[in-house]
């Protein structure tokens, strides 16, 4: 057989092997109200709203390419100095 015979003859196999393969059970979704975390005190952590955590994005993002605009103008400074 040629190599590619061999590669299609595996491919074969590995697409019965995952037809064979049984579905995996299904787990029941328990989603907890926010007043019933336990050890929910005044200091827990508590997961973002949607809209607080694209802010935080934008403003890390925006951070960070302000920080690297510094140092990019920082070196620019160094290498025109000792030049």
């Amino acid at each position: 057989m040629t190599p590619q015979e061999l590669a299609r003859a595996d491919a074969l196999d590995a697409a019965e092997e995952e037809s064979e393969a049984t579905e995996p059970a299904a787990v029941p979704a328990v989603t907890p109200e926010a007043g019933e975390s336990p050890g929910a005190d005044r200091m827990s952590r508590q997961a973002l709203e949607g809209p607080a955590v694209e802010q935080v994005q934008q403003v890390s993002l925006g951070a960070g390419i302000a920080l690297v605009g510094l140092g990019l103008g920082f070196l620019a400074f160094r290498m025109r100095r000792s030049g």
